[in-house]
């Protein structure tokens, strides 16, 4: 259904990411990373980012953990219009989990994205997740996640803002 005046709002937004750690003593790792991005409000046709770093793990205890990590990687950005970009750059990234009574599970994360050959070309995003058991491995979950990318074409917005509602499951 469609009123008369009001502008049409489309979006398409898929993430996935790998991401091996290998631990070299009890609290500092090193890592390998493959991560893919499509945004159609920010005009991100397909962003493929492949890294690696190391990575700190400051607290560690069973309720909570904070990572904190760093990369050089290769980022290859294709737009919905020219021009596409390769990049050489960092992610500078932080991880904190928490988990509260009755299995209440609260995710947090955020990473810095600059790319060193071309400085108007960095990025950050912000995510955080709750996730509240219901049945066994089955929980329900919500979130936000925002995005920020400071180059996209022209037309296309800076930041995009995802609330989000799902389910889980908890693999073995």
């Amino acid at each position: 259904m469609s009123q008369p005046g009001t502008s049409t709002a489309k979006t398409s937004i898929f993430h996935g990411d790998a991401e091996r750690d290998e631990y070299l003593d009890r609290s500092i790792f090193v890592f390998g990373q493959a991560v893919y991005d499509h945004n159609f409000s920010q005009g991100l046709t397909l962003q493929q980012t492949y890294g690696g770093g190391i990575g700190w793990t400051v607290i560690q205890d069973p309720n909570q953990t904070l990572d904190l990590k760093g990369s050089v990687v290769y980022i290859r950005q294709q737009f919905e219009e020219p021009p596409d970009q390769d990049l050489i750059g960092s992610i500078f990234a932080e991880h904190y989990r928490r988990k509260f009574k009755r299995g209440l599970v609260a995710d947090q994360q955020l990473s810095i994205q600059p790319a060193w050959n071309d400085t108007r070309a960095y990025s950050a995003s912000f995510n955080t997740l709750l996730t509240l058991p219901v049945y066994k491995r089955l929980g329900a979950s919500t979130g936000v996640i925002d995005t920020f990318l400071n180059d996209p074409p022209a037309g296309f917005k800076k930041n995009s803002f995802q609330f989000t509602l799902g389910l889980t499951y908890t693999l073995p």
